[in-house]
């Protein structure tokens, strides 16, 4: 409100001053002497050029008023003949007759073709030097006015009265060849209406801009009526309109275009300022709503806002800001829009109710900030369901990188991830979603818990619902140290794995219905330290499925020397489990066991996740014909172990199967077995015919 009152000031002092002064030169002062004296004491004070060109033209009754036009002054000595400043009219009035009565009435103020050129040379001189050496000189004190002084003149005893402001046509260019840059602002535009305290003053300015370093151009209009109490207590500013149009180096492309549209009221005794209507429009956003600002005079104000974006399209928006993003979904990422109350009041925030749309998926939810230290933040959201994949970047994008050709070079120093904001979090947030995809995997009825203190990151519990089973899981993230630790708990109740894994994965080697276990932890961050580090156990259990890409019975027969057709690559179970555990990266299981009608498998063996390297023993019993595995009939091994050895590369592993080591196991063990009957059926006729404990010890006995 200062800058107002100095204003209005400033426009009163003039204007007495020289309604006062031309009431003299009207009287006594030649117009053509006047001019040329002005002339010369400028340029004896400035050493520059005062050139008025038009006529004077003066009134003192009823109104102490000038008009003068066609007035230069020109550059200090060394630059061209191009003006310093230029004005083609100035057209100022006083009423005479409330001057008496201690009210000031000034008709409107007129200044137009107003023409300012500053210029700085490549030797840092400048073209208005001479007006700043005039302006360096010293300002004898004023003698101060004594008390009850009758000659004394104060503005405040004035009631003042501006019917209006008009500056039309106005420029200021400043042009610096020592540092190559350049500012122009044109067509400069402002009226202002008549100044009544109570009542609508009309305002309106418009202007251009342009700045060489950053290119940029830019236009501005605005209007409103302006309505001022008259203690300057209270402004209101109704049906503001403000349009931006700009364009340059550091902006999109296309440019900026902004229109805004609001009532604003401003109460200094109530501490209240006020925006209604608020719309806010441009780059392909369109922003309405309401906001208000209390307490202006407590030192803890209250913020409060109710504001509503309608749809737009972030992927052009981001486009504009010379941001392209490619998604998977080319569809995806077009349409967003939110509403959301917001309170804001010393060190906490609150955002209730809260409704985000980005294009198939709704977010309702709320959030509170309790502290900006730390922060310490409060949350919950229900979202109905969101596919996570549309939103990555293409396969054809990842496959590039997989194959090596946009990985960053191998010498590339990582930079040291910073987790100092995660340390100081203080997160209680709660998530329910109706149905999810990522990576493939399809889960619906999900709830989640997040708390973070201190640097430990936790996930408990997550439940859903998938693939005809349920999810129960937990994971903690700590980054107390430099380098983070994690672990992970998992179940997972009555799923079908086949359609788990082919979601997941593109390939499933595994069918059937069953439960999954696993308890891991390790630390870092690139994949080869997780791995080195990882630790845990794990469990499965599966019923009435297959393994899918590998015929146990089909490798049998084939090692047998037995013909085989075309025959499915699975081997069929009725009962698979196992349990296992993580060292360093190494995977032991001890008791694999498959059951199906024909097959008793049990297994031991590692997989180094490391060096993913497979060594692996499968134990092979036949219980019943092979036929039922699409071969001829192997009876001959029926109930003999054979040996099925997995090794090599995880991925392609190499299969052998030693049936002569079996069959040789086998019939010494058939020799033993025939042994030990004979013995038996000897010993039994030896004391049937001597009597019991006759052949005591004998035979070992």
């Amino acid at each position: 409100m200062k800058i107002v009152k100095w204003l209005i000031g400033i426009v009163v002092a003039v204007v007495v001053i020289a309604g006062l002064a031309l009431l003299a030169l009207k009287l006594f002062v030649d117009e053509d002497t006047l001019k040329a004296e002005a002339s010369k004491a400028f340029k004896k004070q400035t050493g520059q050029e005062l050139t008025i060109a038009g006529p004077l033209n003066w009134s003192v009754f009823p109104w102490v008023g000038l008009e003068l036009g066609d007035v230069s002054i020109g550059s200090a000595p060394g630059f061209d003949d191009k003006p310093l400043a230029q004005v083609k009219q100035l057209d100022v009035k006083v009423a005479v007759q409330p001057l008496f009565q201690k009210k000031l009435s000034v008709d409107t103020v007129v200044l137009r073709g107003v023409r300012l050129d500053l210029r700085r040379d490549r030797q840092g001189k400048v073209n208005w030097e001479g007006l700043a050496k005039a302006g360096e000189g010293k300002n004898e004190e004023a003698p101060k006015q004594k008390k009850g002084d009758e000659a004394g003149f104060d503005m405040e005893d004035f009631e003042i009265r501006l019917k209006g402001l008009e500056l039309e046509d106005v420029s200021f260019h400043f042009t610096d060849d020592l540092e190559g840059n350049s500012f122009q602002l044109d067509d400069l535009n402002l009226s202002i209406g008549e100044l009544t305290p109570g009542k609508p003053v009309p305002l309106r300015l418009d202007f251009k801009v342009k700045n060489a370093k950053p290119a940029m151009a830019m236009s501005l209009e605005m209007s409103t009526d302006m309505v001022f109490a008259e203690d300057l207590q209270r402004l209101d500013l109704s049906a503001l309109s403000l349009k931006l149009d700009a364009s340059g180096e550091q902006l999109p492309p296309e440019g900026v275009k902004l229109a805004l549209v609001s009532n604003i009221g401003l109460d200094r005794k109530a501490g209240v300022l006020a925006l209604s209507d608020f719309s806010l429009s441009g780059l392909d956003v369109d922003i309405t709503g309401d906001m208000s600002v209390s307490s202006l005079n407590s030192g803890k104000p209250r913020v409060e806002a109710r504001l509503a974006m309608q749809k737009t399209n972030p992927r052009k928006l981001l486009a504009l800001a010379g941001v392209e993003i490619q998604t998977a979904d080319p569809e995806a990422l077009k349409n967003l829009s939110m509403s959301l109350f917001v309170a804001q009041q010393g060190d906490g925030l609150t955002v209730k109710p809260l409704t985000l749309t980005l294009d198939d998926s709704k977010l309702e939810g709320e959030v509170k900030l309790l502290s900006f230290t730390g922060p310490v933040v409060r949350a919950s959201f229900k979202l109905n369901g969101i596919d996570l994949d549309r939103y990555l970047p293409p396969a054809a994008e990842d496959a590039q990188t997989a194959q090596g050709e946009e990985k960053p070079a191998a010498s590339a120093v990582k930079e040291k991830p910073d987790f100092e904001a995660l340390r100081k979090l203080d997160l209680d947030a709660d998530f329910t979603v109706g149905h999810l995809k990522v990576s493939g995997v399809k889960m619906d009825n999900i709830t989640l818990k997040i708390r973070s203190r201190k640097g430990v990151l936790k996930l408990d519990p997550l439940t859903a619902s998938l693939y005809q089973g349920k999810l129960q899981a937990s994971a903690q993230l700590d980054v107390r140290m430099d380098v983070p630790k994690f672990s992970a708990r998992e179940k997972l109740a009555g799923i079908q794995i086949e359609p788990l894994l082919k979601d997941l994965t593109g390939d499933a080697q595994l069918r059937g219905t069953g439960n999954v276990e696993m308890d891991i932890r390790s630390q870092g961050l690139d994949d080869a330290v997780i791995r080195r580090n990882l630790h845990g156990s794990f469990g499965i259990n599966f019923r009435d499925g297959a393994y899918i890409g590998f015929n146990l019975a089909q490798t049998v027969r084939k090692a047998m020397g037995q013909a085989t057709g075309d025959e499915p690559q699975e081997t069929d179970f009725a009962e698979l489990r196992g349990t296992g555990t993580i060292r360093k990266g190494i995977v032991e299981n001890k008791d694999l066991y498959l059951a199906s009608p024909v097959l008793r498998v049990t297994g031991k063996g590692t997989v180094d996740l490391v060096q993913e390297q497979l060594d692996y023993l499968l134990t092979t019993k036949i219980v019943g014909t092979l036929q039922g595995q699409g071969g001829a009939d192997a009876s001959k091994l029926k109930g003999v172990a054979i040996p099925v050895r997995l090794s090599g590369n995880m991925k392609d592993p190499s299969v052998m199967v030693d049936i002569e080591a079996a069959l040789k196991a086998n019939a010494e063990h058939q020799i033993e077995k025939k042994k030990q009957e004979l013995m038996k059926k000897a010993e039994k006729k030896i004391q049937d015919k001597l009597g019991k404990g006759v052949l005591k010890g004998l035979f070992g006995r």
